[in-house]
């Protein structure tokens, strides 16, 4: 084994007096992985947050299938819910419509027209 990582230049460490974990804080964000708006990101810092079309919204996306006021993240004591507002075509979470407010969590897949976002939850490195 050692040979073989002499073979690739890797340097390995003993690190075990260097303790990382990392810490949720209350922000989430929201990437966009559709074409349309590739990387673009919003930061979901307030307990309101506005997604449509509108530039009034919090986040603001050029989608001609996103209605003006389409839909609102809130964060509600550090746990995010989205809800459509009545849109005129939807917004699904994982693939199904929603109804109602409905709970986020780490890596839920938001469609709204033809965007397509993640949602994440802001980590901080904690080094001890």
């Amino acid at each position: 084994m050692e040979d073989l990582l002499e073979q690739l230049n890797t340097v390995i460490t003993d690190n075990k007096k260097v303790q990382i974990s990392s810490l949720v804080i209350s922000k989430g964000i929201l990437l966009v992985l559709s074409p349309n708006f590739f990387g673009a990101t919003s930061i979901l810092d307030n307990t309101r947050h506005l997604i449509g079309r509108a530039s009034e919204c919090n986040f603001t996306i050029n989608d001609s299938l996103v209605s003006k006021r389409h839909c609102i993240i809130t964060n509600e004591e550090g746990k995010f819910f989205i809800e459509d507002i009545g849109s005129r075509n939807g917004t699904f979470l994982n693939g199904k419509p929603i109804k109602k407010k409905t709970a986020l969590f780490y890596g839920d897949k938001i469609t709204i027209g033809e965007t397509i976002m993640r949602f994440y939850l802001e980590e901080k490195l904690d080094r001890k």
